[in-house]
């Protein structure tokens, strides 16, 4: 086997530990606050929000700089770096007194985790570009299914362990992904060499590619992806009408969504070399608006079980499309610092997006976070259009100049 080849299911397992680790604690994050002594349920609302956002705020922040370092020390280091990080701080959440520094703990993590995305940034760097729709399809598979997994079992250790030592667990988790990264995965790094003169903003942003208009489509998935992040547990107890037996419910829901997610990993690792990007994508954009509309309407928990599922079976399917769009078209010394800003672009998105959805569910109601979610995937196609265009015609430019 090649070395990208032993990699990739190296870091398949990593991932999906990860992913696991993930799962099993922060989709229950607004359950664990109302443990810390926040009972209203607005200010539930708000909390859990700013649990939400608060992490993808300062991931934004420091993801450029993770992809600029990534380009120069090589991408192993930022994968362990976020592992590490995530395992250490989200194992802390456990001994939290009281919320407030539960969401500052949020906000640290978020400083130095960004495990995905410096997987992504390894497998892409690793893997010849023939095969990179195959390999970050395989990828985006081991996140969801780890996803699947943490979130089944998760809400049932929540209420048979508690949610203190569920964090704790999951920390465990993210050390174990952290050991097999150090001690599994190989890279060969060669620096991209200095330039001899000083080089300006506008050369930097120029020398990333023609790729860069899809950091506005990053950024506007994100935000209708992540929308219904704090609300969708609230969501399940409010249909659940109590508190006992919401993270159950929570965690079969979500987990009915991730197994949605995986099957579209495994399909897109099979097609994602075969079509267009814009076209999937087009299609990706349409099947996640009716899945948001569909919960938006839904009256019982059994009916957002399949609702869940068939939304995430598209939903799921924009990371790794717009990451092979982006690979395919970014220079191979340049990806750590597109990818940086693509984490950058991503975590604006997750962080504005349930920003968004708190105040919508606040003041108008929990089910119009779902329908204008749905309305930004629609958005999302004629967006795509547009920058397709404009890459299309920066790479005539590029052609014409060479």
């Amino acid at each position: 086997m090649q070395v990208w080849q032993i990699n990739l299911i190296i870091l398949w397992v990593t991932q999906f530990c990860a992913s696991a680790g993930f799962a099993l604690s922060m989709p229950f994050a607004p359950y664990y606050i109302q443990t810390l002594g926040v009972t209203d349920l607005d200010a539930v609302k708000l909390w859990a929000t700013l649990a939400a956002a608060g992490a993808p705020l300062s991931m934004a922040i420091m993801a450029p700089i993770w992809g600029l370092l990534s380009d120069r020390f090589g991408r192993k280091p930022m994968l362990l770096r976020a592992t590490c990080g995530a395992s250490i701080i989200i194992g802390s959440m456990a001994f939290s007194p009281n919320v407030l520094i539960f969401v500052l703990l949020r906000i640290i993590q978020g400083m130095f985790s960004g495990v995905a995305s410096a997987a992504v940034t390894l497998v892409a760097c690793n893997t010849p570009e023939k095969r990179q729709g195959f390999a970050l399809g395989c990828l985006s598979s081991s996140l969801f299914s780890g996803n699947m997994f943490g979130l089944f079992i998760g809400g049932f250790l929540a209420e048979m362990i508690g949610y203190q030592n569920t964090f704790l667990l999951s920390g465990a988790l993210l050390m174990v992904s952290s050991i097999l990264v150090l001690f599994g995965v190989q890279e060969k790094f060669t620096p991209a060499a200095k330039p001899a003169s000083r080089v300006s903003w506008r050369e930097k942003w120029a020398a990333l590619g023609p790729g860069t208009p899809l950091l506005l489509l990053v950024i506007w998935m994100s935000v209708g992806r992540r929308m219904d992040g704090a609300i969708l547990p609230i969501f399940v107890q409010e249909l659940h009408g109590q508190l006992d037996g919401a993270a159950i419910w929570s965690g079969l829901i979500s987990g009915a969504g991730s197994v949605g997610a995986v099957l579209v990993g495994l399909c897109g690792s099979v097609i994602m070399d075969r079509y267009r990007p814009v076209v999937l994508a087009r299609w990706i954009a349409t099947g996640a608006a009716l899945g948001m509309i569909g919960a938006g309407l839904v009256q019982s928990l059994e009916f957002l079980l399949p609702l869940r599922f068939a939304y995430m079976f598209f939903a799921a399917g924009f990371d790794p499309v717009l990451n092979t769009w982006l690979s395919k078209i970014t220079p191979t010394n340049r990806k750590g610092a597109i990818f940086g800003l693509a984490q950058m672009a991503k975590s604006c998105g997750m962080t504005i997006g349930p920003g968004i959805g708190g105040i919508i569910a606040r003041v108008i109601a929990t089910r119009a976070v779902f329908w204008v979610s749905a309305v930004i995937f629609l958005l999302f196609i004629p967006l795509m259009l547009r920058c397709d265009r404009v890459m299309t015609a920066k790479s005539r430019d590029a052609e014409a100049a060479e």
